[in-house]
């Protein structure tokens, strides 16, 4: 194996690992090319036991290649991609080359590959019948932490998103804690209200999380408590009970012990303590109590009788589990088998060869705790990928979509301004040349724009959307470049109303996004005139407009 010349990832439109091992296409994710002239390249090798090559962009792409004497020397990389943190990716690659790795001067003798053609992406787009109405074409991702959410603002969106973190201040003091059976009695109470439209898109999806095991939610810890099920979870290293509590970079056991509790729970189990409920007098070694108090436990906190609070790790090795983890905790009769059907949302967290994403502890810590070796590691990403596989068919056999599905972000030629977005991640301020936005737009005002290959969710922040002028142009751009399947609204911002923190609802909501436009326009966009920098789109009850040259949009009724 040899890299150099211009020779294309092999993965840069990945497809879906099933069960079988079967290659069907599936989801899409352009990571750039292992060459990349165009950017910085970093090689490390791990002695005899392969190499990891990381690609530096836009993104970070680690390609660890490790050695299988076996393998075929046109074996390819392992088709899914894991994540691990935002914009850093994860490709494994078996390859009998790897197990004696050397540098060739003067590069690579042989011809670089070409570039395979790219398969159709079946996962780019939702399996459910699309919505023009404008009300429904809304999504929020929320998240109250003090309390139930108002049902009013929930139902006057067209996708509702709960974090794991909505109603933490009831469910850290429910014993033991419930933090599912909130997230559930909350969906159920927006469905209630508006059950949604049969065949298009569920209400309300709500969160999961790919890799820790949170035992502050019941199906989990029901697992994590059961001794038939301890194979399902990883172990810290050499663990010897309560003398082991100092013996790693998280602790094993937590803090407190009394009459009422009980002594200190210890587990075995590796578990962090980034973000786990807490106490005021808890050590340096575990959470913080947040500014409002919404992650403290009044009395002492209960996630059961055996365990101690804290994020564990699911093991993906283990077959048994990943049966249960697809078709009882990411797939049930809480989510898309549920009727009316709930959604899946934000699935959190990821593994890679540095241990589990979100951690407390330093990175690599992980690692040393659980005492795994590379190949450890290889195995851990291997069975996280084939998983995550098997789910998206799962899932895209059922017609659903996940949060992390939605890939496009529209056009993005709105400026936006260098405002206080307080914790609002999506959009940033930018400027946008009226060159760059009519070079943009002409790449969507096209019959069949191929942006429109993949769902688009276009991001406000709250502090943007209380300016009538802001909020109208975000709209209009929504509207002159949406496809089948787009959505304006609010992303991840944190768990309190925005702008204003007593507001009894949790986000700004612009009158153009409960407007009557009529349904489905004529047809995409179009420039006015040749190099007017002048776009405009006809809906049955409006038409749109966006100036390049003034970077502003206007909507007038018809």
């Amino acid at each position: 194996m040899c890299i150099a010349g211009p020779t294309s990832d092999p993965i840069a439109k990945h497809t879906v690992v099933l069960s079988d091992h079967v290659l069907p296409p599936g989801v899409c994710e352009g990571l750039g090319t292992l060459n990349a002239t165009y950017a910085p390249v970093k090689v490390v090798a791990h002695g005899d036991t392969g190499l990891t090559i990381t690609l530096h962009r836009s993104v970070t792409t680690h390609y660890n290649i490790a050695c299988d004497a076996g393998a075929p020397v046109d074996n390819p990389p392992t088709i899914t991609v894991s994540t691990n943190g935002p914009q850093i990716f994860n490709v494994s690659w078996r390859h009998p080359a790897a197990c004696h790795p050397t540098t060739l001067p003067g590069g690579c003798t042989a011809t670089a590959p070409p570039a395979p053609p790219p398969p159709p992406c079946e996962g780019c787009l939702p399996g459910w019948r699309p919505t023009w109405n404008m009300s429904r074409s809304t999504a929020l991702y929320g998240c109250n932490s003090t309390g139930p959410h108002n049902t009013a603002e929930a139902a006057a969106y067209g996708i509702m998103v709960y974090d794991w973190s909505h109603e933490k201040k009831e469910w850290v003091n429910t014993h033991p804690m419930n933090d599912d059976a909130r997230l559930l009695s909350q969906a159920e109470a927006v469905l209630a209200v508006d059950p949604g439209v049969p065949g298009e898109q569920p209400r309300v999806w709500v969160y999961r999380n790919k890799i820790k095991a949170l035992n502050w939610i019941g199906q989990v810890r029901e697992k994590l408590d059961d001794p038939q099920y301890a194979g399902w979870f990883v172990r810290f290293k050499d663990y010897q009970g309560r003398a082991s509590n100092n013996s790693y970079h998280a602790p094993a056991c937590d803090w407190y012990g009394d009459a009422k509790s009980g002594p200190p729970k210890c587990s075995g189990f590796y578990h962090d303590q980034g973000q786990s409920p807490t106490r005021i007098d808890a050590g340096p070694a575990y959470s913080r109590p947040a500014g409002g108090g919404d992650n403290v436990c009044i009395d002492q906190c209960d996630c059961g009788a055996i365990n101690p609070c804290g994020e564990y790790t699911f093991d993906h090795r283990n077959a048994s589990f990943a049966e249960w983890w697809v078709n009882e905790w990411m797939i049930s009769n809480q989510t898309l088998l549920h009727d009316p059907p709930i959604g899946l949302g934000w699935l959190d967290d990821g593994i890679g060869f540095d241990g589990v994403s979100e951690l407390m502890v330093p990175p690599g810590s992980w690692v040393n705790d659980t005492g795994s070796s590379l190949s450890d590691m290889q195995a851990h990403v291997d069975a996280f990928l084939a998983n995550i596989g098997r789910l998206q068919r799962a899932v895209v056999d059922r017609k659903g979509f996940y949060w992390q599905m939605i890939q496009g972000r529209g056009p993005t030629v709105r400026p936006v301004a260098n405002i206080s977005m307080s914790t609002c991640h999506e959009p940033q301020p930018r400027q946008v040349s009226p060159a760059k936005c009519a070079a943009t737009l002409r790449q969507w005002c096209v019959p069949d724009p191929e942006p429109w290959q993949v769902a688009h969710l276009y991001n406000v922040c709250a502090n943007e959307m209380v300016n009538a002028s802001t909020a109208r142009d975000a709209t209009a751009e929504f509207l002159l470049t949406r496809g089948d399947f787009a959505w304006i609204g609010y992303n991840w911002a944190g768990c309190f109303p925005m702008p204003v923190k007593n507001a009894t609802w949790l986000r700004p909501r612009p009158v153009e996004w409960d407007t009557d436009y009529g349904g489905r326009p004529a047809g995409p966009c179009e420039e006015t005139a040749p190099a007017s920098g002048v776009f405009k789109r006809t809906y049955p009850n409006a038409e749109v407009e966006w100036g390049c040259n003034t970077g502003t949009g206007a909507i007038r009724m018809l």
